[in-house]
């Protein structure tokens, strides 16, 4: 669309400029209007791998979340949202929880010690998952092949 490749151009060059969390809105933004930009995709990749520090826990769900549903690889990128939301998964509802095992999954990125991080964090609250959350969930074992024994 016109709109979302003039925002491409004016946004590419200034991504420097734009803090942490408006890097991972304009990425979901893309993602979940279904606009190819893998030039901007792999731009806002490098430009939040070393601020990751300043997300919380939705946006690492949510700037995760935009790429694997773009389909584009930011394995790198993957690695160190691993590194930086492992010891947080205290902070992460049940909904950032499920789009992060999901968004993992679909990315094909192997993380079987953060899947395991993430089972303990998720068994004590499988109450509060949506029915889709937790459908996401087996499903993003599932693919991973993620051992998971305090789930199933």
């Amino acid at each position: 669309t016109e709109l979302f490749e003039a925002i491409t151009a004016e946004a590419q060059p200034r991504l420097g400029k734009f803090n942490s969390q408006n890097l991972a809105n304009v990425a979901w933004a893309f993602a979940k209007a279904n606009v190819p930009a893998t030039e901007l995709f792999e731009a806002i990749a490098v430009e939040a791998q070393p601020r990751l520090n300043e997300l919380n826990s939705r946006n690492l769900a949510n700037t995760v979340w935009a790429f694997a549903k773009a389909g584009v690889p930011a394995t790198e990128l993957f690695e160190a949202i691993t590194a930086e939301a492992q010891p947080r998964l205290g902070e992460f509802n049940s909904q950032a929880l499920a789009n992060t095992v999901w968004a993992f999954a679909t990315a094909g990125v192997p993380a079987t010690e953060f899947f395991q991080a993430i089972a303990t964090e998720a068994q004590p609250r499988l109450g509060e998952f949506t029915s889709r959350a937790l459908a996401n969930v087996a499903w993003a074992f599932a693919t991973a092949r993620a051992p998971a024994t305090e789930l199933f």
